[in-house]
């Protein structure tokens, strides 16, 4: 074997390196690797796929925090509360009136029983029960010991009925689930607002064992999940930037922060520089994502949609050479923690196969003459 030969294997097995995989081998990988189907899709960015996308509402709260779709929770007594009741008698020398006024105003405390004390009434329980329950069961209790007696309750203050505030706000803390209702945004406003961008703020409202998080920027295309809050609710406001990574034939290879609310997939290549001329396969671009398998099934493959895993690893493919491609670039959203990869030409591999390879050889050769010709 020849010093030439033997060089050229040495240097394929130690020092072929590369900015990532071709077109081909990320295209051909999806069907088969050793005779088993690997386990993510790859799919095209048309028209159909963007606008599939774009429709989808990925963030759309759970029916546990839906109430009725949308409606204000009803507030319900509980132990601790602080109930204003106040009385009336059409005569002035009744049980809860005297001659200068007609009317009697109790400040009562639900005690740790659930109940509470009301003269000539006794205990009642009002533990769970709606002000409108509780101004029944008073009256109920004041017939035939009270002249045509008129109740109106009110609550005062609901210890039991808070809502707790934490994390990334101005003011975190309790706050009180008002008689008409508390709106995740009302809690959010009353907690002094968030101190981030809403684009790199998460929402998390956690009611018993379920969740529910979304990012704060999508409530104006969502107002869905501005849910009504009930008591005991836990909202958790967390501030975690956005940022997405481009690697291969770009300018700029590194991670990126997202500068706002939204980012496309033209703007996102732009901030890497765009394509390296001369060695990018401008019909080789892809991008990397988890997608949630719910979200994604019409898209799938049938292999695919039988499958348990709730996401599902999905290839993007994109023909910059394609006039149409440029404008899909720009109605392609990108999403936080997304890689983007532009792959190396067939002509740019090969020549850095031939210099990797090739000149540390001719280098050997030119030595071994150079010192041939030493005296």
């Amino acid at each position: 074997m020849s010093i030439f030969s033997l060089m050229l294997m040495q240097g394929g097995c130690s020092e072929i390196p590369g900015h990532g995989p071709s077109a081909y081998q990320v295209e051909t990988a999806t069907t088969q690797s050793g005779g088993q189907a690997l386990n993510y899709v790859m799919l095209d960015v048309d028209v159909p796929t963007v606008q599939h996308l774009s429709n989808y509402a990925s963030s759309l709260p759970p029916k546990e925090f839906l109430m009725g779709k949308g409606k204000r929770g009803t507030i319900r007594v509980g132990v601790g509360d602080h109930l204003s009741v106040g009385i009336w008698e059409s005569i002035p020398d009744g049980l809860f009136s005297t001659i200068g006024q007609k009317r009697t105003e109790l400040a009562l405390i639900v005690d740790d029983t659930g109940q509470i004390y009301v003269p000539y009434a006794g205990e009642i329980s009002v533990e769970n029960n709606t002000i409108s329950e509780v101004r029944e069961k008073i009256l109920e209790r004041l017939q035939g010991k009270a002249v045509d007696p008129q109740v109106v309750v009110n609550l005062l203050a609901n210890g039991s009925h808070k809502v707790v505030v934490i994390g990334d706000v101005a003011r975190p803390g309790q706050f009180r689930v008002h008689e008409d209702g508390l709106s995740l945004v009302e809690v959010i406003s009353e907690a002094g607002g968030t101190r981030n961008p809403d684009y790199e703020t998460f929402v998390t409202v956690v009611r018993g064992d379920k969740k529910f998080r979304f990012e704060l920027d999508e409530l104006p295309e969502q107002p869905a999940n501005n849910i009504w809050l009930l008591p005991k609710d836990i909202v958790s406001i967390t501030h975690k930037p956005r940022s997405f990574t481009v690697f291969g034939a770009v300018v700029s290879r590194r991670k990126y922060d997202f500068p706002s609310s939204r980012l496309n997939l033209s703007e996102a290549i732009g901030m890497s520089g765009g394509l390296h001329d001369g060695t990018a396969d401008a019909t080789g671009v892809f991008l990397f994502r988890f997608e949630d398998r719910p979200k994604m099934m019409p898209l799938l493959p049938i292999e695919e949609q039988h499958l348990d895993f709730p996401t599902v690893p999905v290839v993007y493919r994109l023909n910059l050479k394609e006039p149409s491609g440029l404008f899909l670039t720009q109605a392609f959203e990108v999403k936080d923690k997304d890689v983007i990869y532009v792959a190396n030409s067939s002509v740019s591999e090969f020549n850095k196969f031939v210099s990797i390879l090739v000149s540390p050889v001719t280098g050997t050769l030119r030595s071994g003459v150079a010192l041939a010709g030493v005296p």
